[in-house]
């Protein structure tokens, strides 16, 4: 099974390329390793298009706003 961080890579311009996603990141959740998509706001229409696991690594959504550099 490819690592993580090579699923990331391999999915992170597509997921950023969807409409409410602001970022893609790793993390870790019940000791195993996530990706994590980041999205502007609780909508149905956005949290619907986004997938449960890619390459059967698990996703988690998150709810963050915008992102601003400072």
């Amino acid at each position: 099974m490819a690592s993580v961080e090579e699923v990331k890579r391999r999915h992170e311009s597509r997921l950023m390329k969807m409409r409410g996603v602001v970022g893609v990141g790793i993390g870790r959740k019940d000791g195993k390793d996530i990706i994590r998509i980041y999205v502007e706001k609780d909508s149905p229409r956005i949290l619907g298009a986004l997938p449960a696991a890619i390459e059967e690594v698990p996703v988690e959504v998150v709810v963050s706003g915008a992102f601003q550099a400072l």
